[in-house]
């Protein structure tokens, strides 16, 4: 029992509240009235310089009907309402009903809050939510911005309009369109919440799914499925994509891809950014450069713990810093920095480099990789130049120098140029050997010379060697094989251990501290030379 007693003055108190917020509309003035019950009954009939109050609005009109008792008008020609002197809204025709505070209002209708003006044919005003609405299409203008959609709602006290459906907005600078748009007139920020596209007069496309877009400082911050393009080439994706037209700076965060279509080169990371003025990018944590030629088997992978892209005046430089390490189907590569330069096709390897072809291995001081039509045309190692070729677990045919130049064809090595102090150590071996036979050797010849020029055929063989001046050198009996003098030259390191197996292998750390060391060795006994 007590508890429908709650119930019955729980409903009391509602309806006292309905009843309450119940206000009648208030006749002000009206050069003429009449009536006329046979045709609207419990109506006054008005014309001219009508003005009715209800509440904090004013309404004025040239004729309208108003029906007291049922608290609605019916008003026709010159509508205009106003609202606390902050809001108007003018029409040909309204519909008012003073009990649900509702205004319809029909043709050449506008609504104006401060700087924003709401344009349509057809709007709706509730003044108990404050929300005008329309759907038959209608456009905002305000300072800076026009608005068009087919639906739409706008709220004067908080200057939010809610835009739905073919939405347009225009700017001198660009335009943005959607299915769904949230704009605040006072901010002139656009909340993106549906598939996006904003268009720039210069050709930057950027398209969102959801974020925000500061129309006046030109800022985008977009968090689902976004992405920039602009006008050379150049296509920038992340899971958080912060923009600056103003500066043609962007910012990514989380899965970040900058795809440079021209040099055929991709980007990856989970931070970076980009910026189209300068065309300059920098991506870090877990980075990944991706060049590719014809198709992913001839893609070169490259990761460091930073990457710099530069495209400036069409001329593209890539920097990779600490611990980079690089795979290709036909070259592996790791070193503490590199650097690439198209004016010249060169990708520089610096800080203990060691790079891998086939079964050889070529280390320096610098090693500088010569690019020509997409593919590796030769290789230069400055220093300290030494390359074997491991034919078996203890066979290395080896040579060393100031400096080294391998040519190649298809990727394979064909030919060895040894400048300034060269020593080589090869196999010679049998002549005929049978396939899948462990190969036997004659013996084992060391020579030196200034310079050095080695041919190899397409299994790696050595063809012939010239040396000039010439030498004899000393040709080992095979009994010496395992002796470490005779079979290795001072240097010999063999690093297979850390070469990068496969694209996915280049993200685990490598140890080079023996090769570090080896370096450090070989300057000391370069000093000593000098000395003594």
């Amino acid at each position: 029992m007590k508890k429908q007693y709650g119930i019955l003055l729980l409903l009391l108190a509602l309806s006292l509240v309905g009843m309450a917020q119940k206000t009648l509309i208030y006749l002000d003035h009206s050069d003429k009235l009449e009536f006329d019950n046979d045709r609207w009954p419990d109506c006054q009939i008005l014309t001219g310089n009508i003005q009715f109050r209800h509440d904090n609005m004013i309404m004025h009109c040239d004729s309208a009907y108003f029906f007291d008792k049922s608290n609605h008008i019916i008003a026709t020609g010159h509508i205009k309402m106003n609202q606390k002197d902050s809001l108007w809204i003018y029409g040909d025709k309204l519909f008012y009903d003073g009990n649900t505070r509702i205004a319809r209002l029909r043709y050449n209708v506008r609504m104006i809050n401060n700087q924003a003006t709401l344009y349509t044919d057809s709007l709706n005003y509730d003044r108990r939510k404050n929300m005008g609405y329309y759907f038959n299409g209608g456009r905002i203008v305000d300072e800076h911005n026009i608005l068009v959609s087919a639906k739409g709602k706008f709220y004067p006290n908080t200057d939010l309009a809610i835009f739905q459906d073919d939405v347009i907005l225009t700017n001198p600078d660009f335009v943005l369109t959607s299915d769904t748009l949230h704009y605040n007139t006072q901010s002139d920020i656009a909340t993106i919440l549906g598939p996006s596209d904003i268009v720039y007069q210069d050709s930057t496309f950027i398209y969102s799914e959801n974020g925000w877009y500061d129309t006046q400082k030109e800022l985008a911050l977009l968090t689902k499925n976004s992405h920039l393009h602009d006008l050379s080439g150049h296509y920038l994706t992340a899971d958080t994509l912060f923009h600056n037209h103003k500066l043609r700076h962007s910012e990514g965060f989380n899965q970040i891809l900058l795809q440079d279509s021209t040099n055929n080169i991709i980007l990856k990371g989970n931070y970076g950014w980009y910026n189209d003025s300068i065309q300059n990018a920098l991506i870090t944590k877990t980075p990944t450069l991706y060049y590719f030629q014809q198709d992913d088997t001839d893609t070169l992978y490259m990761t460091a713990d930073t990457l710099l892209y530069t495209d400036k005046n069409n001329v593209l430089k890539l920097n990779a810093f600490h611990h980079v390490q690089s795979w290709h189907a036909d070259f592996q590569s790791l070193c503490d920095s590199a650097y690439y330069s198209a004016s010249d096709s060169t990708l520089r390897l610096y800080g203990t480099p060691i790079m891998w072809n086939d079964s050889n291995q070529h280390t320096g001081n610098e090693i500088h990789i010569i690019i020509k039509n997409g593919a590796v045309d030769h290789v230069v190692l400055e220093n300290n130049a030494f390359v074997f070729s491991r034919t078996d677990t203890i066979v290395y045919n080896q040579m060393s120098g100031k400096k080294i130049i391998a040519h190649f064809k298809e990727n394979k090595m064909y030919k060895t140029e040894v400048i300034g102090n060269a020593r080589t150590i090869y196999f010679v071996p049998e002549e005929e050997s049978e396939p899948d036979v462990p190969p036997t050797y004659t013996g084992i010849n060391h020579a030196e010379s200034s310079n050095l020029v080695m041919y190899v055929n397409q299994n790696n063989s050595i063809k012939k060697i010239v040396m000039s001046p010439a030498s004899n050198g000393t040709l080992h009996t095979p009994d010496k094989i395992n002796q470490t003098k005779i079979v290795k030259l001072e240097g010999l390191h063999d690093y297979n251990n850390i070469r990068p197996k496969d694209k996915n292998d280049i993200y685990l750390p490598k140890n080079k501290e023996t090769l570090k060391a080896a370096n450090a060795t070989n300057k000391v006994r370069k000093r000593r030379r000098t000395l003594y």
